[in-house]
């Protein structure tokens, strides 16, 4: 396993993070399942033993973050879990500023008990604009809450590009979590190099963007059918140099030294263990990546799953 700093943070983080919306609610396209207990919590532990040592999580996942906590995985050392709170701001719920703070004070303390810790490394508001968060004074309450111990750094989860860029140029987030894959490239232009010039710590979602860069890719709806080509020509690509899709999807994000962690969401072992070895495998090749460029896509529709068709 690879290892990087989390921006500015003292946090240290593996390159490939475990997303666990999978192992909370059946999530996903084409057929889903929900883990058992057991199941949930041999993964965790797995991917502690693979060398996996952050865990993207939220209290919108289900059973997820209960699911971590029993698993007891927070006990082991350089482990960091990053939560989530505040999807009404994502939703643009009219609450008064004070309604917001009560609402995520509650978030909070579920969380902790969920995870059964008295401290969150690290919580992200779960959307939202940087705008509005700023100006409700959430910022001032959760620079109380890193003040008293509760929490360690604050983040903010955002979709495009002009969410993240407002984020970063702030100074007042540690973490931002957003989007880059082969089929979603638009990030890498502005906001990757915005945020290493800034310090900020980049967590990565969508490598696979949803299942599109997997067997997956044919349970898209009607409607998809840039990103079902675009998915079938980086396939070529890495059956060309001899490697299955997920891989060259993961090797992909690796490569970009701006992105600390990259997350992959799976409740199967088999796969978190491929995925793992495709982080053993390093960076893609200039030239393979300079292929790759040239399938990224820019409608939001395509590549952005809230905008997307409704899945069967």
């Amino acid at each position: 396993m690879i290892y990087s700093k989390l921006g500015m943070t003292n946090l240290k983080v593996s390159r490939l993070g475990l997303g666990t919306a999978e192992i909370g609610f059946a999530y996903g396209i084409g057929p889903r399942s929900l883990p058992s207990e057991d199941e949930a919590i041999k993964l965790l532990n797995s991917a502690v033993e693979l060398g996996i040592t952050y865990f993207d999580t939220a209290s919108l996942y289900g059973l997820a973050e209960e699911r971590i906590g029993r698993s007891g995985i927070l006990k082991n050392r350089g482990v960091v879990v990053g939560t989530k709170c505040g999807n009404f701001l994502d939703k643009k719920l009219d609450l008064s500023p004070e309604e917001m703070k009560k609402t995520i004070g509650q978030e909070i303390g579920a969380s902790l008990k969920n995870l059964k810790t008295d401290h969150l490394q690290l919580l992200l508001f779960h959307g939202g604009t940087p705008e509005l968060i700023i100006n409700s004074g959430l910022m001032d309450f959760m620079q109380k809450m890193k003040t008293d111990g509760t929490i360690g750094y604050i983040g903010i989860s955002t979709r495009g590009e002009e969410a993240p860029i407002k984020a970063i140029e702030s100074g007042v987030f540690d973490v931002v979590q957003t989007a880059y894959s082969i089929l979603d490239q638009r990030m890498r232009e502005n906001v990757l190099s915005a945020a290493e010039k800034k310090g900020v710590g980049i967590i990565n979602r969508s490598v696979l963007l949803k299942g599109s860069l997997t067997q997956a890719v044919k349970y898209l709806p009607a409607g998809l059918e840039l990103l079902m080509q675009n998915s079938a020509k980086a396939e070529t690509i890495a059956v060309k140099n001899g490697m299955d899709l997920p891989t060259l999807a993961i090797r992909f994000a690796i490569s970009n030294s701006s992105i600390s962690t990259s997350l992959v969401g799976t409740n199967r072992l088999d796969n978190l263990s491929k995925s793992v070895a495709a982080v053993e495998s390093g960076a893609l090749s200039n030239e393979i990546l300079a292929e790759l460029y040239g399938l990224g896509i820019s409608d939001p529709k395509q590549v952005d799953p809230a905008l997307w068709p409704p899945l069967l």
